[in-house]
């Protein structure tokens, strides 16, 4: 247990000094978590914060962001073509870059890492796993890693796991998301698989099989006897939940106790009927995305999403100048991951057109001392601007999914009409249902001058993506071939 504490506190100070770590370092320490819950139980919290750093002072905090940031920029500007261009264009030398020169370098676009990916990777690197986006809200786009990457972030997310009792070596676990999403598949699968668990790749099938897939009894020694661990996109999960309740399933049929749901919004209408079908299951929610992978957030119990500092630079840009977001008012997620995380692709101010807000009171929460935002708004090229401000997915889906009537998920769409914004909505109860649907709209702020009610989602006009829809299609038998009519002609 002692030499567990020690590779703890080796690992929590080469986070902050940004010095690397063996992959196989982390795997010591992966070893030594397990031996240590499996012979004193459960790890306490003290340990757990061990693994972020120690607690930083806003001038230490900024200080050692700035080190770090400028050590990336110094090894992009010499081994990538994008920002060795970049840099000479501008007439930065980035080992002079300070605090205050950072936001002189423009945002990296998605686009220009998307058109040409290559540009961005270490000529000095080794990539072996080139993974990309699912393209859910445009074309795909691709990232490299390199294999001390891929075997870093898998130790880490076991690390995670076992700390934050998320995940034990008694669990099974079900993966029903994209078999395109192969970076974040690969980690949590790998980190379950390292910490003992079984996992398997369910996909995204008809929700009927996945279900059936839960309701499974298992008789594994040493496992649980249901699939005790749900990773899913919220979309998917509605499908599940709505599917599982008109079948007539009762939490007494499944074992899952956990839920890790990302890749869109959760909200908190999904996470009450979730309940309906599963029982009192635990959501793990968070943020991250591959372009960034792994730096992202952890969302705290008061609904705050906390990025660590070690991990990489968190800015929030003004939606229209361009500025620091202000306290209160939205801005788009700008992000670059630190090293030793990233060595191949690099991205320096990557652009990630995700929507939070910075906190102005004061955090009293757990997290208090991580750097947070409020939860995720979503995706600024879905979101609307109006008269008054602006409307996000999360306002309208939070909203939709609160009423019974409307089906899990919400499929719906909005878009600007004078003196707010127009809504429409798949729902079964068009006519009793408007009412209440309006209420909730107001009781989320959204300006609603229109509201449209259909019966099929092939009527809506301006759907929201969602995930669920990359829907993965099982082995079925060709048709039987229609008779052919033989004339005379043919057999003469």
């Amino acid at each position: 247990m002692l030499e567990t504490a020690f590779a703890q506190l080796r690992f929590a100070a080469s986070l902050v000094l940004g010095i690397p770590f063996s992959a196989r370092s982390l795997d010591r320490l992966v070893d030594g978590l397990l031996a240590t819950q499996h012979e004193f139980g459960a790890i306490g919290a003290a340990g757990a914060d061990l693994l972020t750093g120690p607690v930083l002072d806003e001038e230490t905090r900024r200080a050692m962001q700035t080190r770090r940031f400028r050590a990336q920029a110094v090894r992009a500007a010499r081994e990538t073509t994008y920002y060795e261009h970049l840099f000479e264009r501008l007439g930065i030398d980035p080992a002079r870059l300070r605090d205050e020169d950072i936001q002189r370098i423009p945002p990296t676009s998605k686009e220009a890492l998307r058109d040409d990916p290559d540009a961005f990777v270490c000529r000095t690197a080794q990539p072996c796993f080139r993974t990309t986006t699912t393209g859910t809200t445009g074309r795909p786009t691709s990232v490299c890693f390199s294999q001390y990457e891929l075997r870093t972030f898998v130790a880490l997310e076991a690390i995670n796991f076992l700390m934050h009792h998320q995940i034990g070596p008694e669990d099974i676990a079900l993966i029903s998301s994209s078999a395109r999403a192969t970076l974040g598949n690969t980690c949590f699968a790998g980190a379950c698989a390292r910490i003992g668990a079984q996992v398997s790749m369910g996909g995204l099938i008809e929700p009927a099989d996945t279900l059936a897939l839960l309701a499974e009894p298992r008789r594994l020694a040493g496992k649980k006897p249901r699939v005790s661990v749900l990773s899913i996109y919220p979309s998917y999960l509605g499908e599940l939940v709505t599917c599982g309740l008109q079948l007539g399933y009762q939490p007494s049929d499944f074992g899952v106790e956990r839920i890790f749901s990302g890749g869109e919004i959760v909200t908190a209408g999904l996470k009450a009927r979730s309940r309906q079908l599963f029982g009192e299951v635990r959501f793990v929610e968070g943020y991250g995305m591959t372009e960034p992978w792994p730096f992202g957030a952890t969302l705290c119990p008061d609904g705050h999403l906390h990025f660590e500092p070690a991990h990489g630079l968190l800015e929030l840009l003004d939606l229209e100048t361009g500025a620091p977001a202000q306290p209160g008012a939205p801005g788009r997620i700008v992000a670059t991951p630190f090293p030793p995380f990233r060595e191949t692709t690099i991205i320096l101010r990557y652009d990630t057109q995700d929507v939070v807000a910075p906190i102005a009171e004061p955090l009293a929460c757990a997290l208090h001392h991580l750097p947070a935002t409020t939860n995720l708004q979503g995706k600024l090229r879905l979101a609307v601007r109006h008269d008054a401000g602006w409307i996000f997915p999360r306002d309208v889906l939070e909203a939709l999914e609160a009423v019974d009537a409307v089906p899990l998920p919400a499929r719906c769409g909005f878009w600007a009409v004078p003196g707010g914004v127009a809504v429409e909505v798949v729902t079964d109860s068009a006519i009793a249902m408007r009412r209440m649907i309006e209420q909730s709209l107001e009781a989320r702020g959204v300006p609603v001058r229109e509201l449209h009610l259909v019966d099929d989602r092939r009527q809506l006009r301006c759907p929201l993506p969602l995930r669920c829809d990359l829907r993965e299609i099982s082995f079925s038998h060709p048709a039987a071939p229609a008779p052919i009519e033989v004339t005379r002609s043919l057999v003469s």
